[in-house]
């Protein structure tokens, strides 16, 4: 590592290069830059992007940090940006969200076997949470969804009034498929 760059600034292009969220030791072994300096970097970029009048935002998710586009200005670069989640996984938060509580078998029941993975996926992004009920487990977004959507409330009412509105500007087949579940 060249000692005369700047450690934000490199943790920041590692951000804005990665189409997935990263933790805090994955950006360390990336840039082997001690992960106590990873983490005030990171502290201070997400302070300086949500303070600057910026379309773009840092987002902790769980345990991971994501740098987007603000949600507001999705729809303007939504035909050539790189998805967060492959199709399935967003179908199969959408049911959670349409649903919670969910019970998992419940879930795998409508979405299949997949399901497991996608909730993986989820729960690693810390967008759904999961806790143990009986045999079972209740699935439910978390307040990283709601931040994640631009939601002011993790409320599942305004949670299911968000995710109607997407799916009447957007994809038509997903509407379908969700009028379906």
């Amino acid at each position: 590592m060249d000692t005369a760059v700047n450690p934000k600034k490199i943790i920041e292009a590692v951000l804005f290069s990665s189409p997935d969220p990263l933790s805090i030791t994955k950006i360390s072994k990336i840039t082997k830059i001690d992960s106590g300096v990873v983490e005030e970097a990171l502290k201070d970029l997400i302070e300086e992007y949500n303070t600057r009048d910026s379309s773009i935002e840092i987002l902790e998710l769980g345990k991971k940090y994501l740098m987007r586009v603000k949600p507001d200005y999705y729809p303007y670069i939504e035909k050539f940006a790189e998805k967060d989640m492959d199709r399935g996984t967003q179908r199969t938060l959408a049911v959670i969200a349409l649903k919670q509580p969910i019970l998992l078998s419940k879930l795998a029941k409508i979405r299949g076997n997949k399901c497991y993975g996608h909730v993986k996926n989820l729960e690693e992004l810390g967008l759904v949470k999961s806790e143990k009920k009986g045999r079972s487990r209740v699935l439910t977004t978390t307040r990283y969804f709601a931040k994640y959507f631009g939601l002011k409330s993790s409320d599942p009412e305004e949670i299911r009034e968000m995710l109607g509105k997407r799916v009447k500007s957007g994809d038509p087949s997903l509407k379908t498929w969700l009028d379906e579940v």
